[in-house]
Order: structure tokens, then C-alpha cells, then sequence
């Protein structure tokens, strides 16, 4: 059943029947082992081309030396080609910070398209299944996504000039494991993966369970709702694209101008989405995400009636209303821009540009301290889960006033600026970042009492200012 279940798989994503060869990760988990193991035995079959990639990343050590060598003693058992790639995960934290897990991911996928070049493969398969799924959907849900979010992991998409497949999504964690048990296939077991300081552990652990009470196969559920959206998606992009070009005056390399007439005769819902599409081109090459608070912003730009406005967005954006015409362009980093008129939205997690401060500010999320990150007067760590969002710069404002760390009471920010004696002439370039209505930090000035780190922080926030 299992074998079968996967030879429809492959056929779904037209790899069988023209001999493709398929280059699997492999971590020696129950759900990879069954991969491999498994489309090696249809090898022939669906005329296809089986080989794996091992990435040690050199976090747990005894332990994941010897998941290497499983990897290793397993493939040659099987034969089945198999290359192993040390990354050292530390040292890359060390020079960039950032999130553990996802600079891991970085360099993992790093070492998997490297092998798949040298071996000229034609797909990267991953062993990602409905499980996986789950947790993903409610990981977007949790923190917060458009309906595109629950689309979820994609079976099959272009990837680096590959093809990167998942051809376990429909099937659970339980029958990965009753194919391991009874085909006999030795497996590893990734410590970390019992760990309650990562959310998917956690969701895992304590909701998933939750929501089995309710639906014994909410995996099968879950999946079978990112199938429908996905393909919505589809239809929804064609809509999007027709949309963009009924509103489009122009088009530059960096740059859209739009007419507010016409985008305010389309129905909001394609109002979002040709917004985040137009910010998805603006920021494909950066960090910035595109959240639903920046395309608000954008929507209401056009809509409030203003003949001329201008507020900057995350990832360096810039959007302007001129009268009867809305213009979008990727600033410069660097390039002055007055700071009055708005606020500047902080990419989380990302580097923003700040147009007119003279600097940018470099946002890392982790769930555990960074003991790389030097803070002081140009860095500060917040407790994630105690911050309002979002989180945006501005210039300083009459009456302005903050808390500070340490102290009891609220002072005034001019008296702040003095007593760090900033010349008069400098406070209206000195950035003020806010969460909510309070400010938060004055980079090289001064932090408030906001959600300070604690014993009981899970997730830690670190803001960095670069001059």
C-alpha cells in the first residue's frame, strides 16, 4: 500500500517513466530512511535515479556524529550513492546571529543543491509529511497569515534549477513508522526534536494531541484544506495579475505607479492582493515579508483622499500618493527621505534602511539568547512575546515621553535627549522606535522598561543599530 501510495506520487509530480534522478536527504530519521528506502525498491519500476545527501550540522555531537554514520552504513547496506556534508552551524551564528533552526535550514539546503549540481540531478526530494504539514499551517495560523498561508508546504515547486519535491505529504507520521517497522529499517532519533523550546515542538507535543481528540485525522484534514487553497491560489493569481494591469500607468526596474481611481473600483480583497503582489516584486531579493499591516497601510494610503502623503515600508519601500496617481519604489538604503510624515515599519525578522536617521536597524529572532550580540548602546533584547507590534521608527514628536529601564515613572524624551547630551541640532534625526503607543529604544540613548528579558522568556527579540 505504501509503495503504491508513492508510485502515484511520483507519477503526480512526472518524475516516473523518463528515468529522473532524485537526490534525498537523508538525516536517518524514521521519515527520510523510509524515503530513500523506499523509492529505492520502485527504483526500477518507475524507471527513476536514486541517491543521498547527509548533512551533519554539528549541534549534537556524539550524537550526530553517529547519525552519519548510520546514514553511511544504511545507504551502503542499500546501495544506494550517498555523499556526507559537515556545516558548521555555530560558526555562521557566530558572524550572523539569527535563529538556530533556520540558519541550519540555510546551509543544509546550501549543501543539498551543491550535491545535486555535482551529481547533475534533476529533483531534490525532502521527506516532509502530513504531519509536517499540520504543524506548518498551524505555525502561519498562530503567528499570523493571509489565506495563501495555509496553502502550507507545496508538493512540488521549482527550487534553484530543481525540482524540490515532498512526495510524503500525503502520507502521516504513523504510516512513515509502521513502513519502517515493517520493512525492519534501523533508525535515529534527533534529540531536539523532544525539546519544548521550538514552537513546531511545542505545537506538536501539546496542540496536535488536542486537536486528535477532536479528529483522530485532522492530518488528513489539514492537508486536503492547503490542497483546495493551493489551487485557488492559482485561479487567484491570474485574477491578481489582470487586476494589476487594469490599475498599472507604469512600470519601472524598482518602481510602480498606479491610478487611484481605477484601484479603488476593485473589490478590496483584490485591492490586498495586488498590493502584496506589487510589494512581493519590490522585495523578492530581501528579507521583508509581506504582512497584512503593510498592505493595509498601502490600501489605506490610496483610499484616505489625500492628494499627497508618502510612509515607508519594511525592506526599504517607499509609497507615495500624488493626487490621482499612488507611486511604489524600493529606496535606496541611505537616500534621505523626511521621516515626518510617517512611520517606517521594522522588517521581523530583517534589516530595515532608515531614510533620513542615517542608518538601519537589524531585527534577529531566536528562541534561545544570543550570546554573540553584543548589546550596549547600539543593541537591545526584548521579551518577543510581551512586545505590541508592529514595531516601526519615527521621528520624535511634542511630548513625546518614555519609560526607561530601571526606573520608576514615565520622562519626558527631550529630557532623555539632553541628559545623553545629542546636540539640538541631531534630535530630529535621532530614530525612535515604537511598539504600539510606547516607545521602546532610542538607538545609542537610552531602552525602556518594555518587556524586559526575564527567567521566563522563550523568545527573544534583538534590535540592532548600525550608523
Amino acid at each position: 500500500m505504501f509503495l503504491a501510495q508513492l508510485r502515484e506520487e511520483l507519477n503526480r509530480m512526472g518524475l516516473a517513466g523518463r528515468r529522473a534522478r532524485v537526490l534525498v536527504g537523508v538525516s536517518g530519521g524514521a521519515d527520510s530512511i523510509a524515503l530513500v528506502h523506499a523509492l529505492k525498491k520502485i527504483e526500477q519500476e518507475v524507471d527513476i535515479f536514486v541517491a543521498a545527501v547527509h548533512v551533519n550540522h554539528q549541534l549534537r555531537g556524539e550524537e550526530s556524529e553517529a547519525d552519519e554514520q548510520h546514514v553511511k552504513a544504511f545507504c551502503e547496506e542499500w546501495k544506494i550513492p550517498c555523499r556526507t556534508v559537515r556545516v558548521n552551524v555555530g560558526s555562521l551564528l557566530e558572524q550572523k546571529g539569527g535563529n538556530k533552526q533556520a540558519v541550519a535550514r540555510e546551509l543544509r539546503y546550501d549543501a543539498f543543491e551543491k550535491t545535486a549540481r555535482a551529481w547533475r540531478m534533476d529533483a531534490v526530494a525532502t521527506a516532509h509529511h502530513a504531519d509536517d504539514q499540520l504543524e506548518t499551517v498551524l505555525m502561519r495560523v498562530v503567528r499570523g497569515t493571509g489565506v495563501a498561508g495555509l496553502a502550507g508546504i507545496e508538493p512540488i515547486r521549482a527550487w534553484r534549477g530543481f525540482q524540490l519535491i515532498r512526495p510524503l505529504l500525503t502520507f502521516t507520521k504513523q504510516e512513515v513508522e509502521r513502513y519502517c517497522q515493517d520493512a525492519g529499517l534501523p533508525t535515529r532519533l534527533d534529540s531536539s526534536n523532544l525539546l519544548p523550546d521550538y514552537t513546531r515542538n511545542r505545537l506538536r507535543m501539546e496542540v496536535v494531541p488536542l486537536l486528535e481528540a477532536f479528529n483522530p485525522h485532522v492530518q488528513k484534514a489539514v492537508c486536503t484544506l492547503s490542497d483546495l487553497v493551493r489551487e485557488e491560489e492559482k485561479v487567484w493569481s491570474e485574477w491578481v495579475e489582470d487586476a494589476l494591469g487594469k490599475v498599472l500607468l507604469e512600470r519601472g526596474d524598482a518602481s510602480f505607479t498606479l491610478d487611484v481611481s481605477s484601484f479603488l473600483h476593485l473589490p478590496i480583497a483584490l485591492q490586498r492582493r495586488v498590493v502584496k503582489l506589487i510589494l512581493s516584486y519590490l522585495s523578492q531579493d530581501d528579507t521583508f515579508g509581506v504582512s497584512l499591516d503593510a498592505v493595509e497601510k498601502m490600501r489605506k494610503l490610496v483610499a484616505d483622499g489625500s492628494s499627497s502623503s508618502m510612509f515607508h515600508l519594511p525592506g526599504g519601500i517607499v509609497a507615495e500618493r500624488e493626487y490621482e496617481k499612488v507611486h511604489m519604489r524600493k529606496a535606496e538604503c541611505g537616500a534621505e527621505h523626511a521621516t515626518q510624515s510617517g512611520e517606517i515599519e521594522l522588517s521581523v525578522p530583517g534589516t530595515t534602511c532608515l531614510p533620513g536617521f542615517l542608518g538601519k536597524i537589524e531585527v534577529l529572532e531566536s528562541d534561545v539568547a544570543l550570546h554573540n550580540v553584543d548589546l550596549g548602546r547600539n543593541a537591545v533584547v526584548f521579551d518577543r512575546d510581551h512586545l505590541p507590534f508592529p514595531l516601526c521608527v519615527r521621528a520624535r514628536q511634542s511630548g513625546d515621553r518614555m519609560t526607561c529601564l530601571g526606573m520608576d515613572g514615565r520622562k519626558k524624551l527631550k529630557k532623555v535627549l539632553m541628559e545623553a547630551k545629542v546636540p539640538k541640532r541631531q534630535r530630529d534625526r535621532v530614530p525612535v522606535v515604537t511598539a504600539g503607543d510606547e516607545i521602546i529604544w532610542v538607538p545609542g540613548v537610552k531602552r525602556s522598561g518594555v518587556a524586559p528579558v526575564t527567567p521566563k522568556t522563550t523568545r527573544f527579540l534583538y534590535l540592532i543599530w548600525e550608523e
